[in-house]
């Protein structure tokens, strides 16, 4: 499906539009914040922020070529704006267990959120979580790029590296168990 940009808002207005891109876009951007903030108040204050400044833009009349990509970048920098402002005041940052997502998408944020937990101790970098996150938000690799400030190649080569990281440490756990399974199986032990 080919995304055009938005110059003209539908027959309904523009708040008809921000209606329906917030339908569409707000539970992924909500989940996005939150992974990044590890704050409900912020994540929502970061979803907010970025509709709000999507309906000044569209107000105005600028075209936004890629809605989606836009309010995720958004809601980033705000998200980074109140992690450098609570470090400025010395806050710290309360981690919360669940942000609460749509009915329509609980099981599959329940299930996002345990994925991405087990990615912790396989050592990817910042950047390649940062990058898998929001591919588990569906977002293409241009869009993962406007959001985070790089080029789509950079965005590829971040996800091919946290892939081949990950298929590494799955290898490495199967390895682990067939080389255990045959000892168990036969009761025979190695001798020490």
């Amino acid at each position: 499906m080919e995304r055009s940009p938005v110059s003209q808002p539908p027959a309904g207005g523009i708040e008809q539009e921000i209606v329906e891109i917030y339908e569409r876009e707000a539970g992924g951007i909500l989940r996005y914040a939150h992974a990044l903030a590890m704050d409900r108040e912020t994540a929502h204050d970061a979803l907010q922020e970025a509709f709000f400044r999507f309906f000044l833009c569209r107000s105005a009349g600028q075209p936004i070529r890629s809605p989606k990509g836009w309010l995720f970048r958004v809601a980033r920098n705000y998200v980074l704006d109140q992690k450098r402002a609570a470090a400025r005041n010395h806050a710290g940052i309360e981690a919360l267990v669940n942000v609460p997502s749509p009915a329509h998408c609980l099981d599959s944020a329940s299930q996002i959120g345990e994925m991405l937990q087990g990615l912790a101790p396989i050592g990817l970098s910042a950047r390649e979580m940062e990058c898998v996150r929001l591919r588990t938000e569906d977002l293409r690799y241009e869009e993962i790029a406007a959001v985070l400030g790089l080029r789509a190649g950079t965005v590829g080569a971040l996800l091919a590296r946290a892939h081949g990281k990950i298929r590494k440490a799955v290898s490495g756990r199967d390895r682990k168990s067939r080389d255990i399974g045959p000892a168990l199986v036969t009761g025979k032990r190695y001798a020490s």
